[in-house]
This record gives structure tokens, C-alpha cells and sequence, in this order.
């Protein structure tokens, strides 16, 4: 799905040196990079805060956590997600109401979410799936109306853009991964959210460093309320600074190479996500849809194993929520679910990889 090997060699030498200067000064643990990597940051998605995390798995359970979500709240999301977005809401002990996607976005279908709002709604989770940005002008107008939060799962679409503005800045609190093979990735885990409101902020470092309201130094500090061991390596946030000057051309690229599959996978029997007019997505991979899936997956997989099935069973459907009672309907989710190929869209592919793996999906298809 991705080449970390190319990724690494693209900058190998800047990112040994930079390596090597991070454990010469012996800090390993937040400090000087990490603190410049969240100014970049902010300033990238002009947001005007910026908290990094160990994971984008954390990064979703300290933003519910920073909510004061209660027992019995309810968060809107989707169910074609990774699962870690369901499993951050079932982590705060809030209940999910799964709602349906667009079909042809396969993003949340904004026109269903007013009808699984009521007294207990606190929050609206919106996924940008794949990288492509949902409609965020009908999610915040409905957010809005009623005086719900907004938490924006974008863990798939750093570099994403909507209305001309970087994915970050738009929701209460926004979510990124960075874990390797992410649009912008260190060299393990990581996890960054950004916020506008500086209430939210100060809760969020509290909650990444056992509640703490400030590092130790040459006193031991208090805790002020629960929290987590969740801090981004010193060494991964010296990559991410590295990598984040080459983010706008990540997301060029894979434009590029997204456009290229759109162009030789002009067949009816492939349906391909469809883009707002207004957003930019930034393609973490390309997802097609087909009749058959498995049995054409099964054919194009032995051809190259680089292809994927993301995120199978819906969540609705895995083990661990086999128990939930109250599911709303998910026709649309349970279909596009049942007929998605993930193609590879990173931007060391070349245009031969991908006119190759175009011809033989259509020999598979046609």
C-alpha cells in the first residue's frame, strides 16, 4: 500500500544526521523538536494550537476524554472507519450512534445525521475517508443548530483541503496520524490534534502527561487529573519536522497518481469515490469499487499484493460490538463496504506501476 523504504531514502542522510543530533543531546522525550514540530504544525493547518500524541488512536481518546463526555452520552460516526474511531467513544464510556455514508463520497451522509440527534447527542465524529473531506459547512450548520461538538477523525487526510483551507482548523478538536504509511509519517507511532480553543488545549497536555499541568524539572509536579502516558518521541517528531516540508508535494503527487487511475479505470463496472468540488483529497490510498469484490481481489492480489480490503467488517459488524443493540440502518455502508479495492497512491509509485496494475484489474473486471 505504501514503499517506507523509498520514503526513507528520499531523505536517508537528512534523517540519519537529525537522528543522531536527537540522541546526542540525550532528550528523548518531548523537548526542543517536538515543541517546534507542533509550531509547524498549527501554523501548516492554521490552527491556532497544536498537541502531539503517541498514536492517532490516543489522539481520538484524549479529544473525546478533553469533551467531559458522561455515561449515556451518544457521538455521531460512521462505521466504514478503522475501528480505533469506535473504540475511542466506547473508551470514554460515551455510546456510538452509527449513522450511513454517501454512497458516492463514502464519507458520512450529512443528510441523515439530523435524524440520530437527541437529547443525548454531545458530539459529531466525521471521517474523511481515504483522505477525502466531508462536507464540513452542512456538519458545522447542524453542529451549530444544536450546540453539538465537532471532533474531525483525519487521520487519513493530513494535507487535505476544503474550500481552499487545510483540513485542521475547522471542527472543536481535529485528529492526525502520523504512524508509518500515513500522508505525513515518523518512523513509528505519533498522533497530532489541533484546536482552536485554548480551554481544549490546556486540557489535552494535561491528559498526554499523567494529567500534569507542566514537565517535571528539579521539583516533582502534581497531577491535576487522570491521565495518560502519551507522548510523541523526540526522534519521531525530528522526522515529522523533516517531512513536513515536503507535505504539500506528498499530496501533489498523489493527486497525480489518482488522477492517472481515474483515466485508465474509465470502465463502468468500477465506481470511484467521488471528490466535493469545493475539497481536495489526499488520496492515503485509491479506493474502487466493483461487483465481485472478493473474487477480483482474490485475482488481483496474487498479481500484486500491494492491493488492500480497508476497513473489513464495517464496525457495526466486528466482534467486539456483536452485543450493541440499537444499530441505525447502514444499507449504503454495508454495500460500499462489501465492493472496495484499495489501490496503492503513494507518490514513489511510478506511472509505469500503476498503468500496469490499471491493465490487469480491467483484464480481471472486463
Amino acid at each position: 500500500m505504501y514503499d517506507l523504504k523509498k520514503h526513507y531514502l528520499a531523505d536517508e542522510k537528512i534523517i540519519l544526521n537529525k537522528i543522531s543530533s536527537v540522541l546526542k543531546k540525550g532528550v528523548l522525550e518531548m523537548g526542543e523538536e517536538v515543541e517546534k514540530f507542533e509550531d509547524n504544525f498549527k501554523k501548516y493547518c492554521n490552527a491556532k494550537y497544536c498537541i502531539t500524541v503517541s498514536s492517532g488512536s490516543m489522539a481520538l481518546l484524549l479529544s473525546l476524554k478533553s469533551l467531559g463526555l458522561k455515561k449515556n452520552d451518544e457521538v455521531i460516526t460512521v462505521a466504514n472507519s478503522d475501528i480505533p474511531t469506535s473504540h475511542a467513544i466506547s473508551l470514554v464510556g460515551a455510546k456510538i450512534k452509527w449513522v450511513d455514508v454517501n454512497e458516492d463520497t463514502l464519507n458520512i451522509d450529512e443528510e441523515k445525521i439530523e435524524q440520530s440527534i437527541n437529547r443525548k447527542t454531545k458530539a459529531i465524529l466525521p471521517v474523511h475517508l481515504f483522505g477525502n473531506p466531508c462536507n464540513m459547512s452542512k456538519i458545522l450548520s447542524i453542529a451549530r443548530k444544536y450546540k453539538l461538538k465537532i471532533i474531525e477523525d483525519a487521520c487519513l487526510a493530513t494535507g487535505a483541503e476544503y474550500k481552499n483551507k487545510k483540513i485542521g482548523s475547522f471542527g472543536d478538536l481535529t485528529v492526525f496520524s502520523t504512524n508509518p504509511g500515513k500522508i505525513l509519517d515518523g518512523i513509528g507511532p505519533g498522533g497530532i490534534i489541533t484546536t482552536n480553543k485554548k480551554n481544549l488545549y490546556d486540557k489535552l497536555k494535561q491528559l498526554r502527561d499523567y494529567g500534569r499541568k507542566k514537565r517535571p524539572g528539579k521539583w516533582p509536579v502534581k497531577s491535576y487529573l487522570v491521565g495518560y502516558n502519551s507522548k510523541l518521541s523526540t526522534i519521531n517528531a525530528a522526522i515529522l519536522n523533516i517531512r513536513l516540508k515536503h507535505l504539500d508535494d506528498y499530496v501533489i503527487r498523489r493527486n497525480y497518481n489518482a488522477g492517472l487511475y481515474k483515466h485508465l479505470l474509465n470502465s463502468e463496472k468500477i465506481k470511484i469515490q467521488k471528490i466535493l468540488p469545493n475539497a481536495k483529497s489526499a488520496w492515503r490510498n485509491f479506493p474502487i469499487r466493483v461487483k465481485n469484490r472478493n473474487i477480483i481481489y482474490n485475482k488481483i492480489y496474487s498479481k500484486n499484493s500491494n492491493v488492500k480490503l480497508n476497513y473489513l467488517p464495517p464496525n457495526h459488524k466486528d466482534n467486539c460490538y456483536i452485543n450493541l443493540r440499537s444499530v441505525n440502518n447502514l444499507k449504503i455502508t454495508e454495500k460500499t463496504s462489501s465492493e472496495i479495492i484499495n489501490l496503492p497512491c503513494h507518490p514513489y509509485m511510478d506511472e509505469s506501476e500503476i498503468t500496469k496494475l490499471s491493465k490487469d484489474l480491467l483484464k480481471i473486471i472486463n
